[in-house]
This record gives C-alpha cells, structure tokens and sequence, in this order.
C-alpha cells in the first residue's frame, strides 16, 4: 500500500473526476475506494485510518471518505459526530471539498426535500367509516 505525505492526497489519488460538471461549474470527485450502503441503499466512501495519538494510537478505525475530504480541506472546519457533510451536487460517492458543506440534520433533510430526493414511505390515506 502506497504512503500519501497527508489525508489529501490520498483522497485524491483515490477518486476520478466525474464526467460532467455537476455543481458550481465544477466535476465531482467520483470516490473508486471501499464503499458502504447504507440502509436506504446509497453508496458512500469508507476508508481505513489509524489513531495517531491516546490509548488507542495505532489501532484502526473506519472513516466516511466525505467526511475525511471535509476534515482535509477545509482547514479550520471541525467536524464532530453531531455534524452531517451535505452532498450539495447529490452524489453521495463525491468528495470534491467544493460540493460538500456542513450542516444539521434538519438542514440536511431540508436541502433533500427541497431538490427532491426525499423518499417518503407508502402511507394508507385514513378513512372514515360512519
């Protein structure tokens, strides 16, 4: 396994451009890595990382690639496990800096709707019976 001078470069020598440009006038960064699906069944970048420092230095742990592209370029971001990375093009595979942002979840499912992407579940209409 190669080693990247830091988490930017791997990320990129990771992912491909997109064919189009989708958001801002800018392609995607398609994740080719590990990939999740997660339980409505989109796919989402996953890579291996290492604890640099603790109790636990050395052991490994699973990382969201958007998140990881998040933390790596844009500096001075701090992304806690409360804070959901918006896809503002769509492509939850994407992990081009420029089309993620930080958000709620509430923000998040506001944004999903407003473009939508939002999946409602089938729900029978009430009836009345007099």
């Amino acid at each position: 396994m190669p080693r990247y001078a830091n988490l930017g470069e791997r990320l990129i020598a990771n992912s491909r451009l997109g064919d189009v440009p989708t958001y801002a006038d800018q392609p995607c960064w398609i994740w080719i890595g590990e990939v999740n699906r997660n339980r409505s069944g989109m796919l989402y970048g996953r890579l291996s990382m290492r604890y640099k420092k603790g109790p636990r230095k050395g052991k490994h742990y699973k990382m969201m690639a958007h998140r990881a592209s998040m933390q790596a370029f844009h500096q001075g971001k701090r992304v806690t496990p409360r804070t959901v990375i918006m896809h503002l093009c769509n492509n939850s595979l994407c992990i081009n800096p420029a089309h993620l942002m930080g958000g709620t979840q509430s923000r998040n499912v506001r944004q999903c709707v407003a473009d939508g992407r939002h999946k409602t579940p089938f729900r029978r209409e009430a009836t009345c019976n007099d």
